[in-house]
């Protein structure tokens, strides 16, 4: 009799009728393929109940040429074709996949361009070098960036510990000018008070002892009017000249109240004027976050200087990398500035437009001094010796004329003047001053102290 299907074990994975099961302890059985995938793995239990065992080793009889089994050498099943079990030996270059030699003859692949694998895995294996080299670089991007992201949120914090205890100083010498100031004004009030306050207690006096003196002789002429005849002529002439001699009419004099309209008539605005003399407005604002690696700011942010001892700044994308520092934005239509140079050896000072984030993508204008020469570069290269070394450097921006001029501030002689420079970024395109030195003299940005500049300034500003 034949053998039927029932005599044989079902594989408890594939549920396939095996004809030579391997039975495990717990009583299941499986086929010798899905039994090999699973001990490759390293697994020591069944695959159906969980049951470990101390040992999961293949018998000899499970690794023979036998169906169903690959012997050692041969290939495995993922290098076979799933269609015609033949080794992939092929790849079409048309539709970029494996084939057999029976795939390559197959209708799909008429017309279709092959190579042999191994041709083809080198130029694949560089492709993927080339990728995995890539990705790593962007992996050491992602690590670089995310490094300055760290430092940045830690500079964050110094900042805004160095911005509040600069707005608390500044806050606070202005309510000490005011508290100050205010005090001054009361003690005007109080003083001019106590003043006029004497000269009516005076007048109040005064006019106390004559209303006295008056009253007496009233009552003395009242008396004689009442007496005899005989008494009233034998004293009338003394009565008469008595009751005729009397004090001049009493006024009152002008000013004796206090000057309120000159103790708050305008008050603000002369305090504001007052202010002035103690506050001053800088037509440019130097940018720390521009800052190069080697200079250092003032503290109101208006000169700058070389610095050796350079304080730790994260490298954001605005930080020049050429060592100059950048005055914030300028948005007026035409603006000027001077810079006090008389006691710095090395600097430049000029005008640079474009993206702050994209240096080398920016133009610039300078003029500058340096080894006892003056220079000048972008678009006029040259130099020149005036006749007294330059104590200040006036710089005039008009986006409307497209023009940047240089002079001599002291004297306003001008010193060069370019119009319609190349790249000019025209009227809406952003526009920064541009500063370096190498000396530790400060170049300084000169304020303007007149309250009638300051106020033009401010509301050609707004």
């Amino acid at each position: 009799m034949g053998e039927r299907p029932e005599d044989h074990v079902k594989c408890q994975s594939c549920l396939k009728i095996n004809e030579d099961p391997f039975v495990l302890e717990c009583n299941h059985s499986f086929c010798r393929a899905c039994l090999q995938q699973h001990t490759n793995k390293g697994e020591k239990s069944c695959p159906t109940c969980g049951t470990v065992f101390n040992s999961m080793e293949i018998p000899e009889n499970l690794t023979r040429n036998e169906p169903g089994i690959f012997p050692a050498g041969s290939a495995t099943s993922e290098a076979l074709c799933s269609l015609h079990k033949e080794e992939l030996k092929l790849f079409c270059l048309d539709h970029r996949e494996l084939v057999c030699i029976i795939c390559r003859d197959a209708e799909k692949h008429v017309g279709h361009k092959f190579r042999p694998l191994e041709e083809v895995v080198g130029s694949h294996k560089e492709r993927l070098q080339e990728s995995l080299l890539r990705a790593k670089k962007r992996l050491e991007d992602c690590q670089d960036l995310r490094k300055n992201c760290l430092e940045q949120s830690t500079y964050i914090t110094v900042q805004k510990e160095k911005i509040v205890t600069k707005i608390k100083k500044a806050f606070e010498e202005l309510r000490n000018f005011l508290n100050t100031e205010e005090e001054a004004r009361l003690a005007a009030v109080r003083q001019e008070e106590k003043i006029k306050n004497e000269r009516m207690k005076e007048k109040i006096s005064a006019l106390s002892r004559e209303m006295t003196t008056l009253s007496d002789s009233i009552r003395h002429v009242e008396e004689h009017l009442a007496s005899s005849s005989l008494s009233l002529m034998k004293t009338f002439q003394t009565t008469l000249r008595r009751i005729q001699k009397l004090p001049d009419k009493p006024e009152l004099h002008g000013e004796a109240l206090l000057g309120e309209a000159h103790h708050v008539g305008n008050l603000k605005f002369s305090v504001w004027a007052r202010m002035n003399e103690m506050v001053s407005y800088s037509p440019v604002i130097l940018d720390p976050n521009t800052l190069g690696p080697e200079l250092s700011l003032s503290e109101d942010l208006t000169s700058v200087c070389f610095d050796e001892g350079r304080e730790q700044r994260p490298k954001n994308p605005e930080r020049s990398s050429t060592g100059s520092v950048l005055g914030c934005e300028l948005n007026l239509n035409k603006t000027t500035w001077d810079v006090d140079v008389v006691n710095n050896t090395d600097w430049l000072v000029g005008v640079r437009w474009g993206d702050p984030c994209l240096p080398v993508k920016n133009d610039f204008c300078y003029i500058g001094f340096t080894r006892d020469k003056y220079f000048q570069t972008g678009f006029q290269i040259g130099s020149w010796n005036p006749p007294k070394k330059i104590q200040r450097i006036r710089v005039s921006v008009d986006k409307n004329k497209r023009t940047i001029s240089f002079s001599e501030a002291l004297k306003n002689t001008e010193i060069s003047k370019i119009t319609n420079p190349p790249n000019w970024p025209g009227s809406q395109a952003k526009m920064y001053p541009a500063f370096y030195t190498h000396s530790k003299k400060p170049l300084k940005i000169i304020p303007l102290d007149d309250v009638e500049d300051f106020g033009t300034h401010i509301f050609n500003k707004w």
